[in-house]
């Protein structure tokens, strides 16, 4: 682990995905953690992905701030968000929503399950919500104390 400044992290996320030509905004406070930035990066950029994916074309906006907890680094979406009963089983690898998706145009399933072996290997939470005006909200909170590894 090493410090890591999640605004600079999530400014450059936001930068790759707009020359990709996706409409993505960071609204983030400076903030540092310490913490694996390769897995860091890999976890944000799998949720990223799938909030491009599954977002309907509509901004996707990347936010963190500082909490009690620790850092809280959020991926916001207004696509379709996800069935209650299916929100903890997209961690599962190879589990889709809508499983008559192609993986061509819906993903393996597999980019949940490594966000969450990740997290859990660090020390970190991932929660995912449904946003009450529409869309997915992926929370990633890491403590203060870092990670555990």
């Amino acid at each position: 682990p090493r410090e890591v400044d999640v605004q600079v992290l999530l400014e450059g996320l936001a930068s790759q995905a707009r020359e990709a030509g996706a409409d993505v905004v960071v609204n983030a406070e400076e903030c540092a953690v310490s913490a694996a930035p390769m897995a860091l990066r890999r976890l944000l950029a799998n949720l990223l992905s799938n909030a491009q994916r599954y977002g309907c074309r509509a901004t996707v906006e990347l936010v963190a701030r500082r909490e009690s907890r620790g850092i809280r680094i959020g991926v916001l979406d207004r696509g379709p968000g996800i069935p209650p009963d299916q929100i903890e089983a997209v961690f599962r690898p190879f589990h889709r929503v809508e499983a008559s998706r192609s993986p061509g145009t819906g993903g393996s399933g597999l980019g949940l399950a490594i966000v969450r072996q990740l997290a859990q290997a660090n020390g970190w939470c991932v929660e995912l919500e449904n946003r009450a005006d529409g869309g997915l909200a992926a929370w990633v909170t890491i403590p203060d104390a870092g990670p555990t590894s």
